[in-house]
C-alpha cells in the first residue's frame, strides 16, 4: 500500500466510525434499553474491528500519519 491508499482507508474508517456511532444514537431513540445494549456491544466490536483492520494498518505502515490525522482534526474537526 503507498501512503494515498493508506490515507484513503484512514478516511474511510474514520466515516465507518461516525456512521456506525450514528446508527447507534438512533437505535438508542427507538430501542429499549435491553435491546439498545445488545446492539450498542455488537457495533462497538464493529468500530474496533475496523479500526484494526484499516487505521492500525495504515498508521503502521506509515507513522507520519499520525501527526497529520491529528494537526487536521485539530484544525478541521475530521480527517480531510
Amino acid at each position: 500500500m503507498d501512503i494515498e491508499v493508506a490515507r484513503y482507508t484512514v478516511r474511510k474508517a474514520f466515516r465507518t466510525a461516525k456512521d456506525l456511532q450514528d446508527t447507534m444514537q438512533f437505535l438508542k431513540a427507538r430501542c429499549s434499553a435491553e435491546e439498545y445494549q445488545k446492539y450498542a456491544v455488537d457495533i462497538a466490536q464493529a468500530i474496533d474491528a475496523v479500526s484494526v483492520a484499516l487505521l492500525n494498518r495504515a498508521m503502521n505502515a506509515y507513522p507520519e500519519l499520525k501527526e497529520e490525522i491529528e494537526s487536521q482534526i485539530a484544525i478541521h474537526g475530521r480527517y480531510l
